[in-house]
Order: C-alpha cells, then sequence, then structure tokens
C-alpha cells in the first residue's frame, strides 16, 4: 500500500495536503470523464480522504484539487508527480 494511505501516517504535514490535493485532482477528473460531475460523485471522493484518514481542510483540498483539475490541460502532470513519489519511478 503507498505510504499516503496509511491510516496511521500523519495527515497534517503540507507535503501531504499537497500530494492530497493532487491525488483528489484526479479522482475529479475521472468524475469528469462522462461531463458530469455530481454532488454524489463529490460526496464519494469526500468519503474516500475520509476513510484514509485526512480528518482536517477536506472541503479545503476538494476545492483546491476542483481548481487544479480546472485549470489543467490534462492530468499528466498530477500522474507524473504521484509516481515520482510514490513509486519511485
Amino acid at each position: 500500500m503507498l505510504d499516503i494511505f496509511n491510516k496511521n501516517e500523519n495527515k497534517e504535514n503540507a507535503s501531504s495536503v499537497n500530494d492530497f490535493i493532487k491525488i483528489t485532482a484526479l479522482l475529479i477528473h475521472a468524475a469528469k470523464i462522462d461531463e458530469n460531475y455530481t454532488d454524489n460523485e463529490k460526496m464519494i471522493i469526500i468519503n474516500f480522504l475520509k476513510s484514509i484518514g485526512v480528518k482536517k481542510n477536506i472541503e479545503e483540498i476538494v476545492n483546491k484539487a476542483e481548481l487544479e483539475e480546472q485549470n489543467s490541460n490534462q492530468i499528466l502532470k498530477f500522474t507524473q508527480e504521484i509516481k515520482k513519489k510514490y513509486f519511485r519511478i
């Protein structure tokens, strides 16, 4: 399992929050593939964040991720950063 998903890990540092924003942006992008990003899909993403131990700033993470996803013309940068950090590629 990726370290970022370890529930015992401290989720409050800035690096982890930034990683959660990137991961959330990827999830939002996936939800938007059918061009219909619903409140239900947003709640699924929020519940996922809660399930992996994110306790604070969830709405802020989602809002920042929505902006990042909206302002990005491709998801490649998100996947590259996550893969490089967690998969040592």
